[in-house]
């Protein structure tokens, strides 16, 4: 077992980061931004990572960008942020609370962000300590499912140019403690794909529906088929969920509705059963349609994919956040969840590891009074900058 011998040293530079670094994530969750236009938020990173003298390389075609410590090194290694904030209205009550009407933090983007400009100056300082080179990249627009800023940031060419041979990321994470995290090896967070149901029916009179199509009864056959009985043809052992959100149609109280408009996503852990459940979706949505001589039009938009925690990383990763963070703080097989994460490009391109970092918030993720313990803030750099540079 290595031993995390640079303890003191990744202290020293905590210290002397951790008030500039506290203002950093307040300022950033006070000016919340949305995907793709976090140029504030940019300028924030750059602008603390330049004062200390870490070189930041923006994006050429979006916001976001990337540091790359290079020390000269036959490897590298990789960590991600993401930057973008949600459309719902702060009612955390903090003095640092979002001043932008209808946007805020809920996600903890504020924190990822926060703690990746930390690593990067941690790390940029004890570079020659470092035995692999580090790319930290700083993404726009992770909440903009299906397409994302993963697979845009990737278009960059950050890990064939730098040989990304491992990459690493964290999600803020309220039911944990302040300085646990969890992890597991394998399907971590499900694929997220967009589902869109078009029915079509026949306008007709309420008093005389024989003589029309009921889209709107067309829909409610359809919502219970996909939602419950499609379920029924898979493997209890195997997870899959879909979820009717939005369900609009057109029409007046008198008349039998000829549109109705469905709108839902599908989350799977496993691609063959995601493959599966889309096919099912598609055939059983158009065969309920026409058994009530209606049309229904299935559209499913790919999103983001199942996040893959590669076997031998995350074993090792496991070992070393045991030596930094303490045996107790590591729960190593938590339950994946549902939710989605295109972190999942990443794994795509090299073994990957995502993990959830304690924050003790009282209130779930995209809540309007979800806000991170900022204590969460330090503990995060701490185990990724002696992890890096001990565990590498």
């Amino acid at each position: 077992m290595k031993v995390f011998s640079s303890k003191r040293a990744v202290r020293e530079e905590l210290d002397q980061i951790r008030e500039e670094l506290i203002r950093l994530r307040r300022s950033i969750h006070a000016h919340p931004e949305q995907g793709y236009h976090e140029t504030g938020t940019t300028k924030r990173v750059k602008d603390f990572l330049e004062r200390r003298g870490v070189p930041f390389c923006s994006f050429t075609n979006m916001t976001g960008g990337y540091v790359y410590i290079d020390c000269k090194k036959t490897r590298s290694v990789g960590f991600r942020a993401d930057l973008d904030a949600l459309s719902i209205e702060e009612r955390t009550g903090a003095e640092f609370a979002s001043v932008i009407p209808g946007m805020m933090h809920a996600c903890g983007h504020d924190m990822h962000t926060a703690i990746a400009a930390g690593l990067a100056a941690v790390l940029w300082s004890l570079r020659e300590r470092l035995r692999a080179n580090v790319l930290i990249v700083f993404q726009p627009a992770e909440e903009c499912n299906p397409k994302g800023g993963a697979k845009e940031a990737l278009k960059e060419g950050i890990f064939e140019r730098f040989r990304v041979e491992e990459f690493y990321g964290l999600h803020m994470w309220p039911e944990f403690k302040i300085g646990e995290i969890g992890l597991r090896k394998g399907a971590l967070m499900a694929s997220s794909d967009k589902l869109n149901i078009t029915v079509t029916g026949k306008k007709a009179h309420a008093a005389e529906p024989q003589k029309g199509v009921d889209a709107i009864s067309i829909a409610a056959e359809i919502i219970s088929a996909v939602e419950h009985k499609i379920r029924r043809e898979i493997s209890p052992f195997e997870t899959a969920l879909i979820s009717i959100g939005s369900v609009q149609t057109e029409g007046r109280y008198n008349i039998v509705c000829d549109h109705a408009q469905i709108e839902g996503t599908i989350r799977c852990l496993n691609p063959e059963t995601r493959a599966f459940v889309h096919r099912r979706v598609r055939e059983v949505a158009k065969e309920i349609a026409a058994a009530y001589r209606g049309n229904a039009a299935v559209g499913i938009e790919d999103g983001y994919q199942a996040v893959i925690n590669d076997a031998a990383l995350t074993e090792r990763f496991a070992e070393g956040a045991r030596e930094i963070l303490g045996k107790e703080a590591v729960h190593a097989e938590v339950n994946p969840t549902l939710i989605g994460e295109d972190f999942s490009f990443y794994g795509e391109r090299a073994p990957s590891v995502y993990f959830f970092m304690g924050c003790e918030s009282a209130y779930p993720l995209h809540s309007d009074c979800f806000l991170p313990a900022e204590e969460a803030l330090e503990r995060s750099v701490y185990l990724m900058a002696g992890y890096f540079l001990d565990f590498i």
